[in-house]
Parts: C-alpha cells; structure tokens; sequence
C-alpha cells in the first residue's frame, strides 16, 4: 500500500492545512497525555522549515454543540509552549474575515482552529463547506491517522478539493507499520485483543483469523465468549447479543486452524471496588459474582504464548486495570510483550486504554510501533478500505 507523503509535494512557501487529532485527555483544566500532540512535532517542525503557513484543524471528543470543555485552546496553549511560537487561534470558523486573517499573517506561521466538531458540516462531511474551507490553504496534510476511519469533512470531503494532498510523517509511518501486518507477517502471529465489549471488536477478530495462528482473548468481551461456550459468569459484563457472533468466531477459528485462547481462572469480586476479591476456576464464578481480570494461570498460559510468537498485536487491557486490585494481568501481558519485543519480536499496541495502561506502569517501554489510532488501528487491520487512507493514496 502507497500513501502520498508529504515529501512528494511542495509545501514551501505555501499555506498548508494540517488535519491533526489533538483529542488528549484532561483533567482538572491539565492535559494528562500529550502524546497525541507531541507525535506531530516533527511535521510541524518541517514545515515551518519550508517556511509554511500552518493552519491546524483538528477536534476534541464528539460534541454536539461549541462547549468550553471541549475547546482546543489547551491544546494550542500546549503546542506553543512545545515550539517556543506564538500560536495564533481562530474560534469562528465562519467568520468571514478568516481568510484575510490567515493571509494577513507572515511565512512560517501557526495557526490553529477551534474544535472542527463545533460545526454540524464536519459531522456530515460538507462538500460545499469544505470548498469554502479549501481557500484557506494550497496544501492539504493529513497527521490524524486516529480519524483516518472516520468519513467527516475535514477528513474526506476537504482534502478532495486539494491536488496537492499527502500524509504527514507520522499518519506515514501508521499505514507503512500496520501494513506490514497484513503483508505475510512472522509466524507464529500472536493477536491479543483485550477491552469491554465483543461488538466493537468483532470485525477485527473474523479478520485477524486470516492472519493469525492464535487470538488470546481478555478484558470484559472474554465473558462474552465463555458465555457462548455455556460458562456462568455471574455479573460479568455480558453483551447477549454477541452469542451468535462468538459461537460463529470459534467455528470460523476451527476452519482456518487458528487457536482461541479464552481465560481458564478469573480474578473476581462482588463488585468493582474489590473489597472482596480471589481467584477462581472459570467454571466456578458464582451468580453475584463478576470477573475483572484474568487469573493467575491464565496469565501463564497467556505469558508462554507471547513468548512463542514472532508476531504480536495487543489492543485492549486483560481487566480492570485501573484498580491496582486487578491490574495484574494487564502488567504482566506488558512486561511479556516488552520482553518479547527485545527477543526480536515484531510487537504493535494501541488503543486508548492500552497506552494508558501502558502509562500507568511507567518507565520506558520496548515496543516495535505504538499507534495512536484506536478504531482506525481496529479497522485497518480489519482490512476495511478507510476514507482518510484512501484519499491520500498514490494515483
């Protein structure tokens, strides 16, 4: 697969808009995780070498309205302080003096626009509007690979209206990573798939079969799956729904060979909190019960794995990681991964939750490729043709 990238075009001297995904975490008015911003210094940095004029465009959770919450300006306070430059902020997209403003500033400069999300055209993909959009700039760069999934007008209708349209370094370096795991990837190919629930997963799992010798299963959607295979799980997170899938992912796994690997213990408790918690089999959680991680066995079997595979993708913690309580299972498929990365594995993460939960162990970390993309990471790897991706492809 060839992407565009933004050294095949000419962005000297030229206004380019740069899509980014600056929807970082917050809490209490300070960003937690700025790895999203930080992740497109090095196109940031390049054009200003080309002595471009800069106007980002990006968003912030999915707002239905303009709400402060949800506003870009920590984000533009942020990347200022990261370039040591001013810059500039535009709040009403509509304003029609926006482009006199944007000309009116010198070469390099950088300027960034409100939450994209603010106006109701992003959502429905606006050709009109994004053509009214595109006098803002010569060139359009794509660095949010995480919307690359995602059909919105900044994303797919906008850059249309552009000739010169290509990837930045790092949207580059998520298609050029991720493709390799489509492309005869070692074996054995190891697919470890963790989170909440088994329907926002499930084209990935039918499509990794493709490619995988086994599928380690953890988090909340593995109660889903043992269900299926006629296991009480007692409170655990449940989707009923998804039986049917399930029972269809484990027959299509038989067809094409590949191992499911499903937890044999479960770490559980009453509720939550984990004021009461212990280990057991997996066929002996009781009805007011719930799992909220893997068991210790199940953590060795999941560990030799690893350790066994050339090839490892993980997206999604194996519990509830954020209470120290059942965070055990997580860290260990962590450290394994790690370990195995530095053996000469092929390792791939990402995810929100994997990368927090990545964070939460703290120190450094030895992966092949971390991406920034949740959902697109999923769906490219589901080998679904995503907008942002093919409108940046080579002719």
């Amino acid at each position: 697969m060839r992407i565009r990238s933004i050294e095949q075009v000419n962005v000297k001297n030229k206004r380019v808009i740069l899509r980014t995904d600056y929807n970082v975490p917050i809490e209490n008015g300070v960003i937690t995780d700025d790895r999203r911003i930080t992740a497109t210094l090095k196109t940031i940095k390049y054009l200003i070498e080309k002595n471009s004029k800069i106007i980002i465009v990006s968003h912030m959770g999915r707002p239905s309205h303009p709400e402060a919450k949800h506003s870009l300006k920590i984000c533009r306070d942020k990347l200022a302080a990261l370039l040591g430059m001013d810059v500039h902020f535009i709040e009403d997209l509509k304003d029609n003096a926006i482009i006199e403003q944007i000309d009116s500033l010198p070469f390099p400069s950088v300027i960034m626009i409100e939450n994209i999300r603010f106006w109701n055209e992003e959502r429905v993909d606006d050709i009109e509007f994004a053509s009214w959009m595109s006098n803002m700039g010569d060139v359009y760069i794509n660095e949010g690979f995480a919307v690359a999934h995602r059909k919105d007008m900044s994303v797919h209708a906008l850059p249309l209206m552009f000739k010169e349209r290509a990837a930045g370094f790092l949207f580059e370096e998520e298609v050029t990573k991720l493709s390799r795991l489509l492309n005869n990837p070692a074996k054995p190919y190891l697919f470890i798939i963790g989170g909440s629930k088994v329907s926002t997963k499930v084209n990935i799992i039918e499509n990794i079969l493709n490619y995988a010798s086994t599928v380690v299963i953890g988090g909340g959607l593995a109660f889903t799956f043992l269900k299926s295979q006629g296991f009480d799980i007692g409170k655990s997170l449940f989707e009923p729904e998804m039986i049917q899938e399930c029972q269809n992912i484990f027959k299509m796994a038989n067809d094409k060979n590949v191992n499911i690997l499903l937890p044999v213990d479960v770490h559980i408790a009453k509720d939550k909190s984990g004021t009461e918690n212990s280990i057991v089999r997996r066929d002996d959680i009781l009805p007011d019960e719930m799992g909220l991680d893997i068991g210790t066995v199940s953590i060795e079997i999941y560990k030799g794995a690893i350790m066994n595979a050339k090839t490892i993708v993980w997206n999604g913690p194996m519990g509830l990681f954020e209470n120290p309580k059942f965070a055990e299972g997580t860290n260990v498929i962590l450290e394994s991964i790690n370990e195995a990365t530095k053996n000469g594995a092929y390792t791939v993460v990402g995810g929100g939750d994997t990368c927090a939960a990545i964070d939460s162990v703290g120190g450094e970390k030895d992966f092949s490729f971390i991406s920034t993309g949740g959902g697109a990471m999923l769906e490219f790897l589901s080998g679904i043709d995503l907008p942002g991706v093919r409108i940046l492809m080579e002719d």
